[in-house]
């Protein structure tokens, strides 16, 4: 479709088309994979086919104004990558006669673990859409050249589909896996890898507070390949603008700028703060560490919000020890400070620099934190706006045409 959601969008208009193809004809009858369709129908006759190929034809058109092309009455077809055979009851791979495979070369800029699985991946697809080995054997010259093509030595080789499952009645929980993704070049040496899981050894001992929380069990390395001159070029052009953009943008708009929370900079973004609460002036003080991706006088406003009404004292943790100050009959005393300033969640990298730098400074930070240790293992929400559930397109309104 062209667009940057165009895979989901057909996703959920082929979604919409398949829930009323199977109110009709029932669970099993169809299937649907974006531009591509199958029915299947047992013990029908030809003018039976014909009525449910008109009938279907306009469900598309009146459901999504949307033509198709449909063929009936067919014992051999290809589905995807696959050619059913309902004659003999087999199915093999299929390829259209323009398209050869084309895979990771052997010299390509890509982790090695990914390179060496590919022989053994292939193998194991082509091994599932075979009927049986001898069907596979026909097909494996075309994918083998395409491997050699690629400077790949072995070849694909038959993998027995395992018909014994047995069933394990013992209960298994789940771990939550904390992933740490290095970018990996041939041109760096080091083993990254390593050294990480042996920092981690070194960093977080049993002894350590958040043992728990990093360890070998629930902490795994995997290398991610770097993104391509195109994304790099694209990164770097928009860093540049945003930073011409940010010096020309104000930095405090309040009407007294001896008030300003932050000295003169309430509406600086992307950045790590660090809030004071203080019970007397000469008191150290305790400390919480946050983050924003608006302004920062946005979220103060949200924090001056919790403070005032007592139906949101448990929205942060700050704002919890801010009411139980108040219950004792002390006024808190409130201050801010800029810890550091990080990019948000990016679609290209799909990290988020923000939620990353704020979790290390809780990490390393020396003074008395309100901070829970669950925020350091909990998910980055700056990648939902992203998300296409969440892209709020408004209709247009026709009273305002006329």
């Amino acid at each position: 479709m062209g667009s940057y959601d165009g895979t989901e969008l057909c996703e959920l208009v082929g979604l919409f088309i398949l829930h009323s193809l199977t109110e009709t004809y029932g669970d099993n009858a169809c299937s649907l994979y974006r531009d591509d369709g199958l029915c299947c129908f047992h013990n029908i006759t030809s003018p039976a086919a014909d009525k449910i190929r008109k009938d279907i034809t306009s469900l598309f058109k009146e459901t999504s104004d949307l033509k198709i092309t449909i063929k009936t009455n067919l014992k051999i077809v290809d589905f995807l990558h696959v050619t059913l055979n309902l004659e003999s009851g087999s199915y093999k791979p299929y390829s259209k006669h323009y398209s050869s495979p084309v895979y990771i070369n052997t010299q390509s800029n890509h982790p090695p673990n990914i390179i060496k699985c590919i022989p053994s991946v292939i193998s194991e697809r082509i091994s599932k859409i075979s009927s049986n080995k001898e069907v596979f054997d026909l097909a494996a010259p075309f994918y083998n050249n395409a491997l050699y093509t690629s400077g790949y030595k072995s070849h694909i080789s038959y993998h027995e589909p395992q018909t014994n499952h047995t069933t394990n009645t013992a209960r298994s929980r789940s771990r939550s896996i904390i992933w740490f993704n290095p970018p990996y070049s041939m041109n760096g040496k080091t083993n990254v890898a390593k050294m990480f899981l042996t920092l981690l050894d070194k960093c977080f001992p049993k002894s350590h507070k958040f043992h728990k929380l990093f360890n070998r069990n629930n902490v795994r390395v995997s290398y991610s390949c770097l993104p391509n001159i195109s994304n790099i070029i694209t990164s770097h052009n928009t860093e540049v603008l945003s930073n011409t953009n940010k010096n020309q943008d104000p930095k405090c708009n309040c009407r007294e700028k001896d008030n300003c929370p932050l000295n003169g900079k309430c509406l600086d973004s992307q950045l790590i703060c660090s809030c004071n609460v203080k019970t007397t002036a000469s008191d150290e003080g305790t400390h919480y560490i946050g983050l924003t991706e608006n302004t920062f006088k946005e979220r103060w406003n949200q924090h001056k919000n919790s403070f005032k009404h007592e139906g949101k004292a448990k929205s942060t943790e700050l704002s919890k020890y801010v009411w139980e100050l108040k219950e004792k009959g002390t006024t808190p005393i409130i201050s801010w400070e800029v810890i550091e300033h990080a990019c948000p969640y990016n679609k290209d990298s799909k990290f988020c620099h923000l939620c990353a730098t704020e979790k290390f400074h809780i990490i390393t930070s020396k003074r008395n934190l309100l901070n829970k240790k669950t925020e350091l293992v909990s998910t980055c929400r700056h990648g939902n706006k992203f998300l296409l559930k969440n892209i709020k397109v408004f209709p247009p309104d026709p009273a305002k045409d006329i």
